[in-house]
């Protein structure tokens, strides 16, 4: 017995020992390949083009840029953003220009002209009795922002994109205004230089007042009238505080858009394009309304009591003549914008002269 119990435990290890050794021999090395991990996909930021625009929040003028923005950004699909700055929440007016060639701003709307005081060139635009007609403006305006775009780069880092018309200046006030003589001992508030100059030369005093501020400058009787665009005289309820209204298109009105240079020679090709086709359209919109607000507009103002007067073809003639060596001498010292400008107005007037309503 003793026996064997120990050939059964000797077996035992023998099979023990075995099974070691076949198990060590047959040992077969797993290789585990390294997990591929993808690196987490980056979320770029869309730049941002901040528009500066001077009109108040829910203004048309605001909306339309809002309208253009929302446009873009669909297009743009997520690599920029338009972001509308309405009235002075980034810079103040007269710092437009200032704020879109440092870089405050990206892009601004607001009409060229105001900006004389920083290069008088911007001012031939709106030169008075230049242009007969909304129609004769409005068909010129491509050739406005060709025309410009270089003075834009040199002067303000900016690239013109697009202008569209606002309307003529006509006479808004608490008196009437017919004949030359009317004009006499009136204080009128006008919003550049040359309308200042304008009315001076007919009789009346001037004071050069901000659009912004007209209101508060006739309803408190600071001034007598105004020189201001029938549909922004709408817009800002200027119509609570006036009684008469003569049509007459003595200056020119306008808006235009530009870009810092810098972000527009950043920006790939295909946005580009995107940005210029939607300023495109909405100068193209503006200019159509423009037009024909410049009909219905003074039936508007009418409708709401106040005494509207169509300045005859006749009268107007005269108040031109006196202001006409004052805009070709302006023109003669803008030399090849000048020139331009002449040219451009006189296709324009023949095309689309002043008509008696």
């Amino acid at each position: 017995m003793k026996k064997y119990t120990t050939l059964v435990s000797v077996i035992a290890i023998f099979l023990l020992l075995t099974g070691m050794a076949i198990s060590c021999g047959t040992t077969t090395t797993q290789t585990t390949q390294p997990t591929q991990t993808t690196p987490p996909t980056e979320t770029k930021e869309p730049i941002t083009i901040r528009l500066i625009q001077p009109a108040p929040p829910g203004d048309q003028l605001v909306l339309k840029d809002e309208a253009l923005a929302e446009r873009f950004n669909k297009r743009a699909g997520g690599k920029y953003v338009i972001k509308v700055y309405p009235s002075e929440t980034l810079a103040k007016v007269p710092e437009y220009f200032d704020a879109v060639r440092t870089g405050a701003a990206e892009m601004a709307s607001i009409g060229w002209p105001i900006f004389t005081f920083q290069d008088s060139r911007l001012g031939l635009i709106a030169l008075p009795f230049l242009f007969d007609s909304v129609e004769g403006f409005a068909a010129i305006q491509d050739d406005l922002v060709e025309m410009y775009d270089p003075i834009f780069q040199e002067t303000f880092n900016a690239k013109a994109l697009g202008a569209f018309v606002t309307g003529g200046m006509d006479y808004i006030g608490n008196k009437p205004v017919r004949v030359l003589d009317d004009w006499k001992d009136l204080l009128i508030g006008a919003i550049d230089a040359p309308l200042a100059y304008m009315v001076d030369q007919w009789g009346a005093g001037s004071q050069v007042i901000m659009w912004v501020d007209l209101y508060g400058a006739l309803e408190k009787n600071v001034v007598d009238g105004a020189m201001m665009g029938l549909h922004g005289t709408i817009n800002m309820k200027m119509t609570d505080v006036i009684d008469y209204v003569t049509v007459l298109y003595s200056e020119s009105g306008m808006n235009g858009y530009t870009i810092n240079l810098d972000v527009w020679n950043a920006m790939p090709e295909n946005i580009q394009n995107i940005l210029l086709e939607e300023v495109a359209a909405t100068c193209e919109e503006f200019n159509n309304l423009f037009v024909g607000y410049d009909k219905t507009d003074p039936e508007e103002i009418r409708d709401m009591g106040i005494d509207v007067y169509y300045l005859p073809k006749t009268e107007r003639d005269k108040w031109k003549a006196i202001i006409m060596p004052y805009t070709n001498d302006e023109l003669d010292k803008g030399g090849e914008i000048g020139e331009t400008l002449r040219r451009l107005a006189e296709e324009a007037n023949n095309k689309y002269p002043y008509q008696d309503r």
